[in-house]
């Protein structure tokens, strides 16, 4: 059961692991670090990881990054459940536009497996962001496809498309909305054979984040959000909830 759960809240967070942001890549022979705390809840079940991750911008327009997450702890209804190192995503993004960014990332199956999909995952798509006025938007349309893992389950596609709108005070004080479409494509397999169980094409749920950013100085700046799930048939019964803070340092 926590395991299932925890896939559940791994998919709600894959805008947030896969790709750093939905905003323009950093200038040539910039970088920036990033640890944070994330507390996720749903039902009965609860749990509390850590984050670390880096990113540069090697040439211009091509950014490395990488995020590696733990977990701390899990509890379900009073029932301690797995920790652990969580799957490691390698993320390329490249700005082939001023406006416009194309990913690609490899999701290496290197997690505890009490807690992650033991499968290999790659996550394609792009990004479009523009300012207007005092808003600061950014788009993005991705499909995570991920292979069978010891189980020789594979599960459906997964498309995601969402956005997030900065509000731009002039002062240190970012606010921001975003929100995250996730909807299955296909099938569950078994050893390449379709489940009688499976069809879950077309299966959508919804991620609302809320959040600000607080700018330090030059180099630091800090991030609180909160965000939460809607759709029973994606998510599960219970609404999932997350809460996330977090400090970058620029290099």
């Amino acid at each position: 059961m926590i395991k299932k759960i925890m896939l559940a809240a791994a998919l709600a967070a894959t805008a947030s692991f896969a790709t750093w942001d939905k905003f323009p890549v950093l200038e040539a022979g910039k970088g920036q670090a990033k640890v944070g705390l994330g507390y996720d809840m749903q039902g009965d079940y609860s749990g509390l990881g850590l984050y670390a991750g880096v990113r540069y911008t090697v040439i211009p327009n091509l950014e490395l990054g990488t995020v590696l997450p733990y977990t701390i702890f899990t509890d379900y209804d009073g029932v301690d459940g797995p920790d652990g190192l969580g799957n490691l995503p390698i993320m390329v993004r490249y700005q082939f536009m001023p406006a416009m960014n194309a990913f690609v990332d490899a999701i290496l199956p290197i997690g505890e497996e009490e807690l992650n999909d033991d499968g290999f995952g790659i996550h394609v798509g792009v990004q479009y962001s523009q300012k207007f006025g005092m808003i600061d938007l950014g788009a993005e349309a991705g499909l995570l496809i991920s292979t069978e893992g010891d189980d020789e389950v594979s599960p459906p596609w997964n498309l995601n498309v969402g956005a997030e709108a900065d509000f731009v005070l002039g002062g240190p004080v970012t606010p921001y909305v975003g929100l995250d479409m996730n909807m299955y494509l296909g099938e569950y397999t078994h050893d390449g054979d379709e489940l009688p169980w499976s069809d879950a094409s077309g299966t959508l749920g919804l991620w609302l984040t809320l959040g600000v950013g607080y700018q330090v100085n030059q180099m630091i700046s800090l991030d609180a959000s909160f965000g939460l799930g809607f759709g029973e048939d994606y998510y599960g019964e219970d609404t999932p909830m997350s809460i996330d803070f977090n400090a970058k340092f620029n290099f």
